[in-house]
């Protein structure tokens, strides 16, 4: 059971749940935010992991943008939630498609003949092209999109709902 679970259901069992503080209310959109590594202090394999590692240097604080589904003010702590399956798109985008090019790009270079430094030269631009769909998600907000607010799990002055 995550944290929270009480308080707020999920509406898919896949979604992943994670609380946020509410950083403004602008119209129609509450601003959030939450440390990048919260997930990292409980997880088991955090010494070994890269993503943890790197969470660790960038630091700082994720910032998202939700529509407004619920009455919420500045300070509160929201539950919200991802479906599996935008996760797993955004998971496949970032962590599948540029290796998937990468290796694509070295067969076809070996397969051709082509020596081993012409092969690296293609696949720089190649790499560079695998990240354009991922930024062009990030712009247009696709993951974010999907991020909905299940409920209030603590209101600003510190009383749970």
């Amino acid at each position: 059971m995550t944290r929270g679970e009480d308080i707020c259901t999920a509406p898919d069992r896949r979604a992943l749940t994670e609380t946020l503080r509410v950083a403004a209310v602008e119209g129609d959109q509450v601003h959030l935010v939450g440390d990048r590594a919260s997930a990292c202090r409980s997880c088991a394999a955090r010494a070994g992991c890269g993503a943890g590692a790197l969470t660790e240097v960038i630091g700082g604080q994720l910032r998202v943008s939700v529509p407004l589904t619920l009455p919420v003010s500045v300070g509160d702590e929201v539950m919200v939630a991802l479906p599996g399956a935008a996760f797993l798109g955004a998971a496949a985008l970032t962590y599948l498609l540029p290796p998937a090019a990468l290796a694509l790009t070295a067969g076809i270079g070996a397969g051709l003949g082509w020596s081993d430094i012409v092969t690296a030269a293609l696949c720089l631009p190649v790499f560079a092209l695998t990240l354009l769909p991922i930024v062009r998600a990030e712009r247009r907000g696709r993951v974010a999109a999907e991020l909905s607010i299940l409920g209030v799990a603590r209101r600003a002055g510190g009383a749970v709902p």
